[in-house]
């Protein structure tokens, strides 16, 4: 059985955890927008050290530009990378957090059918583990400020949320959801109560609930 402080000191090093287990990185974008999907990412980087993503970290207190820099190096550097979504109407569905767990769960099944055969260790960003995912997983709070490959997931997630969300911008226009990317600014708010929803807002979130659809596709 790992300690704690052996556990924290190995996952900084994103190794030792699991032995020869594949460590695979979880993180998600998008849990409290009112609009767009959620978005998780995992990530299993390659054996070796890896230099020219040492300034990866939460995607959260990265600028635009060095979230997307980060991407294309840690898609060049990774072993394997997945990303799994829930949609507005599943959110509305089954709600946030079901949702996002089953986003995280088909982001780390595509990465370990890639890997193969072979032992995996999930390290999910955290305090939740991953429900009917059938491998070895440990839920850590702030594991995107412990392990470089959480971290990758995280700044792959929100890369990959924000722009789907300007594509968003583009279909729906007069939201600004390509400034605010869902959330709900004030602008987003003024908008909302001008427009209604469109098929992009989450309906079940209490600023969408409260307003009547007049958008379409």
């Amino acid at each position: 059985m790992l300690s704690r402080a052996r556990f924290d000191s190995d996952l900084r090093r994103d190794s030792g955890l699991g032995g020869s287990a594949v460590l695979v990185g979880v993180d998600e974008a998008g849990r409290g927008p009112l609009a767009g999907p959620v978005v998780a990412a995992a990530v299993v980087l390659a054996v070796g050290g890896h230099p020219d993503l040492s300034g990866v970290r939460d995607s959260k207190l990265l600028s635009a530009r060095l979230r997307r820099a980060f991407r294309e190096a840690i898609l060049r550097r990774a072993r394997a990378v997945s990303v799994g979504w829930a949609t507005p109407s599943e959110i509305d569905r089954d709600n946030i957090l079901a949702s996002t767990l089953a986003a995280m769960r088909r982001a780390v099944l595509r990465v370990a059918a890639a890997c193969g055969p072979v032992p995996v260790l999930v390290v999910v960003d955290g305090n939740r583990h991953i429900p009917r995912l059938g491998l070895r997983q440990v839920a850590i709070p702030e594991a995107d400020d412990l392990s470089l490959s959480v971290a990758a997931a995280s700044v792959l997630a929100k890369v990959t949320r924000d722009s789907w969300m300007e594509r968003l911008d583009r279909r729906y226009p007069g939201y600004g959801m390509a400034e605010h990317k869902g959330y709900g600014t004030p602008r987003h708010l003024e908008s909302l109560a001008a427009l209604g929803p469109c098929p992009a807002h989450r309906r079940t979130f209490a600023p969408v609930s409260a307003r009547e659809p007049v958008r379409s596709r």
